[in-house]
């Protein structure tokens, strides 16, 4: 009986250490790609991509908006969206508005 309860407290523990162990070591494989596509995503690329996307946008709903069809508008329309959403954001933190980053 009581070496039962020792054998299971034994992988109990085992078993605990190696969690925390594991847990604790180095990044998972995917952490750095997601990494670069973050980075991809809010930096100074992003913003001249929105920037294009925005004038290009309303420039096409300028001037071919009645010729489009209602799916088309609505597309440029989510451009549009996108583009003022990360414009802004790169905007807002230019500023100093917004930090860039979490605060911890």
């Amino acid at each position: 009986m009581v070496s039962k309860l020792k054998q299971k407290l034994v992988v109990a523990a085992t078993s605990f250490v190696a969690s925390t162990s594991a847990l604790a070591g180095q990044s998972l494989p995917w952490d750095g790609p997601l990494t670069v596509l973050r980075n991809n995503l809010t930096g100074p690329f992003a913003a001249s991509v929105s920037a294009i996307a925005f004038v290009a946008a309303g420039a096409a709903l300028i001037f071919g908006g009645e010729d489009m069809s209602a799916i088309a508008k609505r597309i440029l329309y989510v451009v549009l969206g996108v583009c003022i959403v990360v414009f802004g954001m790169q905007f807002m933190s230019a500023l100093g508005i917004i930090s860039a980053g979490a605060l911890i």
